[in-house]
């Protein structure tokens, strides 16, 4: 029997395909799972790590498989307060992965439940990063390692409120089976 939050709203997402020139299109289908409304401002990263805690502990997920899961949102929240701040609306999705490939790293497919970030600044490209550049420009790696490389970022819509162009990054969360279909 499948488990869903008690208190948390199932809703159809629908996804946008993207061009290469990364122009939202129109919806291309409906991906089943949830979608939560982020916070502006420094508490935006501790409100995701909660609302991703709670959803998948009530799906069952694994512990390990949370913890992991909080630590990689919290790097994708922070980023995009800091860096799309002012370009909201920020969404946080949890969904199954409809078999598209990723858009960095190896892996992934049908059947992967995936977290996703979601902010308006459709121009940003995701950054390298550097063991050697300081303070800054560690989180994504950590994403990729924890990830297990089954991460990326696709230019989409926004799914609360009206459509707005923007990019989500998304990762895969480990040990988590699909248990949103």
């Amino acid at each position: 029997m499948q488990r869903t939050p008690a208190d948390l709203t199932p809703q159809t997402m629908a996804d946008a395909t993207a061009d290469p020139t990364g122009d939202a299109r129109a919806p291309a289908g409906a991906m089943p799972g949830w979608v939560w409304a982020l916070p502006g401002g420094p508490g935006c990263a501790r409100h995701a790590r909660a609302v991703l805690r709670d959803a998948l502990a009530s799906l069952g997920a694994p512990r390990d498989a949370i913890a992991d899961a909080q630590l990689m949102v919290s790097e994708l929240a922070t980023n995009a307060h800091q860096h799309a701040g002012e370009h909201g609306p920020h969404e946080l999705w949890l969904y199954v992965a409809d078999g598209d490939p990723p858009v960095v790293g190896a892996g992934g497919g049908a059947g992967e439940v995936r977290c996703a970030v979601f902010d308006a600044l459709a121009d940003a490209a995701l950054p390298g990063y550097s063991w050697t550049s300081g303070d800054c420009g560690r989180g994504l790696s950590i994403v990729r390692e924890l990830s297990g490389e089954r991460w990326g970022m696709r230019r989409t819509v926004s799914r609360l409120g009206p459509p707005v162009r923007g990019k989500a990054v998304w990762f895969a969360v480990p040990g988590a089976t699909a248990v949103l279909s």
